[in-house]
């Protein structure tokens, strides 16, 4: 539960114990995350090239066995990421094969969030590690095999964000957890497009297995520096994104700048 539900709950009377009733909120979200990212599955591996025309909607909503409207937010998405462009009157078109990375996630910058991460997560990993108890690390184990499991990207998003939000709970303090699982609630986009289109999800893994187990050994200091190994990777990966999508733009500019000179040739020359 968020710090924003916490305070839902103490506003509202009712007492902030266990919940009867774990309600999911997956449903329609999870359905237009699956419409997404098979479509940027196509667009990645060339299937739908760019200045393809996508199907409409109301064939994208038969042949997945979705509503319109999930297939309408799906669209929104891919358009917010740069994959594609809707043409009046024409249709909704491929615009590029790399997404243009989140280099901002609402109005927080990806570096600004990564020195955030930092600030928590690694002090986060040394008190876990001398905080623990069995249940915390049964749940890290529960987290990090269902990690090791996972077939899509969602999957994988899911069991790392669980794995982070566990080593917050092993600490003790609640205010770590809720802080942690605020920060990757903002993160989560940013997050599902680094593991849709570079899939991280093995290395990932790995990292985390390592910082168990310096938990595990009760070595905070290990569990902390390997913390902040992890999240090198991550910035990491996040600047070799960034990297791959300025380049095809920097491209697509210097060949319209290109064409934009020949045309002008001809007329010169009548000049």
């Amino acid at each position: 539960m968020h710090l924003s539900d916490k305070r839902a709950v103490r506003h509202s009377g009712q007492s902030a114990g266990p919940d009867p009733l774990p309600l999911r909120r997956i449903d329609r979200r999870t359905a237009a995350d699956e419409v997404r990212s098979q479509l940027i599955g196509l667009i990645e591996s060339g299937q739908l090239k760019v200045n393809d025309r996508l199907p409409p909607e109301t064939e994208l909503s038969r042949r997945f066995g979705v509503s319109r409207s999930i297939v309408r937010e799906a669209l929104g998405r891919l358009q917010a990421l740069g994959l594609t462009e809707s043409r009046a009157g024409s249709g909704t078109f491929v615009s590029s094969s790399v997404t243009k990375m989140l280099t901002s996630v609402g109005q927080h910058s990806a570096a600004d969030l990564n020195e955030i991460r930092r600030c928590l997560e690694v002090p986060a990993a040394r008190l876990a590690a001398v905080r623990r108890k069995n249940s915390d690390l049964e749940e890290l184990a529960l987290s990090l095999e269902r990690h090791e499991q996972a077939t899509t990207p969602e999957q994988t998003l899911r069991s790392d964000n669980a794995f982070h939000c566990a080593i917050a709970r092993a600490t003790g303090n609640v205010l770590f957890l809720r802080l942690v699982e605020d920060l990757q609630e903002i993160l989560e986009e940013q997050s599902l497009v680094e593991s849709t289109l570079r899939p991280r999800g093995p290395s990932a893994a790995r990292e985390h297995r390592r910082v168990l187990e310096a938990i595990k050994a009760a070595d905070g200091d290990a569990a902390a520096a390997l913390m902040d190994e992890h999240l090198d990777a991550v910035e990491r990966a996040i600047r070799k994104l960034e990297r791959a999508v300025k380049a095809p733009t920097t491209r697509r500019r210097q060949g319209k700048a290109n064409g934009d000179r020949s045309k002008r040739r001809p007329a010169e020359g009548h000049g």
